[in-house]
């Protein structure tokens, strides 16, 4: 491949001028290029028509070759359309089309619009590349260059893993972490959602857990339809811009991003890894560049410096589609093209230090030096390449088949900078032009350790920070009435409708930084088991505001609350239940019926009540609908010790008692002792009882107590009241009885 710089290109490009002359002239009189008898004899050598620059890797072409021919072109404005730019790369293709005239001798194989050019087939056994030169219109001509090889893409492999496991634990890659890409999917909200990088290289596995084609385009000479790998290299780049975390560890820098993938790197018969050709790379750019790409990434080169892609990638920048390249594994005083025109955004490689590797390519070039007359006016005289680094030794990244590789390179770092540059996009809420995304990334670049770093690493976070006005939003989301942080808790702040999300923390903390200054935010905050709530925040830029946020849970606990002696309601009890999130106290709201609002749905409470008199009652509950109903029955703490005795004081045995309060009466399923006793708890709430007893020999009486207190112990004997004045006494007539059963015996025997 050509190494020399381009000012030697111009060497020996004036020597064809007789020949041309007669040519041009015959050009302008309607004769045909490479038509018969148009010969440097006819008479023209005073004609001063000025050759195009002539590509000195094409000095020795003979027989039929291809060459792109490079065509003058209106301007057209950044601003305008594709369709402008088309019109006026249509009007060049016919200008040069009409100077050829009807001859055969070139043949136009393909034509360009992103560049004014035509790939075309030159029979230079009947028509010289210097009378070409000399057309009208034309600008240059350059050999239709073979891109990279092996020893400029990749510069270590290691085989793909069988198992489907990438080789860093799980979490984003290293890669990832050095540049800030986890921080800034987090701060700013974006992953790279609603933004493009199209990766022209070797083709990609389509089919790969870890990658999803949004876009495809073939540019090989036999174009698949589907997207294909044709070798690795492709699939490896396309998963440091998009990859996902299928493997358990995440790879691309942007993994929402949607996936363009030009295969442009097709031809493989030249060993292991496939090359392409600038008429290749030329295409793909258009194909970007309409498809609406917000970035594009070149992962490949050729050596030495070379301006065939020179106006297709400055009009890619023009339309909006910023090129990032690699800039070559040479090592110091070396870089490849396109990584080396100042219109690139070029990358080269640092390791896990960022200390760049002794292959990345760095070089401070003297543009004249250098390019020579090819360099246009608007360069700087001089600049030193790459603009950026980015992590690129032992980076892993997906392979075709479904596995995973590890590869060092310029040509990994170059793919994770245009992911860096789709999340800044993604951020910010305009369209940002090639140049400002550059300066951003540039000014906010972390410096490498070393000098051949360019500006310094990637720091994505910082560079979307620096490319917009943000604020942030702060605060702590808890439990409206246990006051308690819920973790876990989303919290969504919506404006205009663009939306950003996090998650509280174990202490209930949230921040939503990197928001969009200026605007009144609507913050929502949800979580399982909790009813939504939402409040309002207006910040300024570079400023913080604080919104804490109060949820309630969404369960209700109705409680009712009765004696368990006298089935009556208790009016002054306390009932709450407790957990995880602390108390939720009842209020009462009839009779015996109490309510707990607020109570988090899917939890597990333990359920308390007591109430004066009365001993405190608990139990597990589980809150899984949105209202339950628990019944509790209060036993009292009191104890009512209860004798049963006949007139004569004698205790009555199985004696049956009823116990009543308020108009309220219960009956113990016990009943009296052998010595007439029996104990009953009844609630101790200050108040007195009426006891009722009925048994052998015994009719109903019943006995008043005292009140009773609570966590008292009072006794009552019910007895029947003493006889009245005449009365006979129940000896006497037991006496009497026992007289008379003896007289009738002795009437019996006689």
């Amino acid at each position: 491949m050509f190494r020399g710089p381009v000012a030697d290109r111009l060497a020996g490009r004036v020597g064809a001028a007789a020949l041309a002359v007669v040519l041009v002239l015959g050009l302008f009189s309607g004769v045909a290029v490479g038509a018969p008898g148009v010969t440097a004899e006819t008479g023209l050598e005073d004609a001063e028509t000025a050759a195009a620059p002539i590509d000195p890797a094409l000095e020795d072409a003979d027989g039929e070759v291809s060459v792109l021919v490079h065509l003058d072109s209106p301007a057209v404005d950044a601003g305008e359309d594709l369709t402008a730019r088309k019109a006026a790369a249509e009007a060049s293709h016919e200008r040069f089309a009409r100077s050829l005239g009807d001859g055969n001798a070139v043949t136009v194989e393909r034509e360009f619009w992103l560049t004014a050019a035509v790939l075309v087939t030159v029979d230079t056994d009947r028509i010289d590349l210097e009378t070409i030169a000399r057309t009208d219109g034309v600008t240059a001509i350059d050999a239709d260059r073979p891109v990279s090889g092996a020893s400029d893409r990749v510069v270590d492999d290691a085989d793909a893993d069988v198992d489907g496991q990438a080789d860093e634990s799980d979490g984003p890659a290293t890669g990832l972490e050095q540049m800030n890409a986890p921080d800034a999917w987090e701060t700013y909200g974006t992953r790279g959602e609603g933004t493009s990088v199209a990766v022209l290289d070797s083709g990609v596995d389509g089919d790969h857990p870890d990658l999803e084609v949004d876009e495809w385009n073939d540019f090989g000479d036999a174009p698949s339809p589907e997207p294909i790998a044709y070798d690795d290299h492709g699939t490896h780049v396309s998963g440091l811009v998009a990859g996902g975390n299928e493997s358990g560890t995440r790879i691309g820098v942007a993994p929402d991003v949607d996936l363009y993938h030009g295969a442009v790197m097709t031809d493989c018969n030249s060993g292991e890894n496939c090359v392409g050709y600038e008429r290749d790379i030329i295409a793909g750019l258009e194909w970007a560049v309409e498809s609406g790409a917000d970035v594009v990434v070149l992962s490949l080169g050729v050596d030495g410096y070379d301006t065939g892609l020179l106006d297709a990638i400055e009009n890619a920048n023009d339309a909006g589609t910023p090129v990032v390249s690699s800039i070559g594994n040479q090592g110091a005083e070396t870089s490849t093209s396109p990584g080396n025109l100042p219109e690139t955004t070029s990358v080269g490689a640092v390791d896990r230090s960022n200390t760049v590797p002794e292959f990345s390519s760095s070089e401070t070039i003297d543009t004249s030096e250098t390019w020579g007359e090819a360099a246009p006016e608007r360069w700087p005289g001089s600049y030193t390449v790459p603009t950026l680094a980015a992590p690129g030794v032992d980076v892993t990244s997906t392979a075709p088949g479904g596995g995973y590789e590890v590869k060092s390179g310029t040509s990994m770092a170059a793919p994770a900078a245009a992911g860096a540059a789709a999340l800044v996009q993604s951020a910010t809420d305009r369209t940002l032009d090639a140049a400002e995304l550059e300066d951003v990334l540039v000014e906010t670049a972390v410096d490498a350790d070393g000098d051949r770093g360019g500006h310094g690493v990637v720091d994505v976070a910082a560079a979307i920070e620096r490319a917009g006005e943000y604020a942030t939003v702060e605060g702590t989301a808890v439990d409206e009435v246990t006051g308690e942080p819920i973790a876990d808790a989303t919290v969504t702040a919506t404006a205009d409708g663009d939306s950003r999300e996090t998650t509280t923390d174990a202490d209930g903390e949230f921040e939503l930084g990197g928001l969009e200054a200026d605007r009144e935010y609507e913050l929502v905050a949800e979580r399982a088991g909790y009813e939504r709530t939402s409040a309002t925040a207006s910040v300024r830029a570079d400023d913080s505001v604080t919104a804490d946020l109060s949820l309630a849970g969404s369960g209700t606990i109705d409680v009712t609350l009765t004696n368990e002696r006298f089935d009556t309601a208790i009016e002054d009890g306390t009932v709450a239940v407790t957990g995880a999130t602390g108390t939720y106290p009842a209020e009462r709201t009839d009779d015996g019926d109490y309510r707990i609002d607020g109570v988090p749905v899917d939890e597990e409470y333990v359920l308390e009540a007591n109430a004066p008199g009365y001993d405190d009652r608990e139990r597990t509950i589980d809150v899984s609908d949105s209202t339950i109903a628990e019944p509790i029955a209060l036993e009292g703490d009191a104890t009512l010790e209860i004798a049963v005795e006949n007139a004569d004081g004698t205790p009555v045995e199985d004696a049956t008692v009823e116990i009543e309060r308020a108009g309220a009466t219960f009956e113990p399923s016990e009943r009296t002792a052998a010595d007439g006793t029996l104990a009953v708890t009844v609630p101790g709430a200050g108040e007195s009882y009426a006891v009722a007893a009925s048994g052998a020999g015994l009719e109903r009486t019943t006995a008043e107590t005292g009140s009773i207190g609570d966590g008292a112990t009072a006794s009552v004997t019910v007895a029947p009241a003493e006889r009245g004045p005449g009365a006979p006494n129940p000896l006497v007539l037991a006496a009497i009885g026992v007289l008379v059963a003896v007289g009738a015996a002795r009437l019996v025997r006689s």
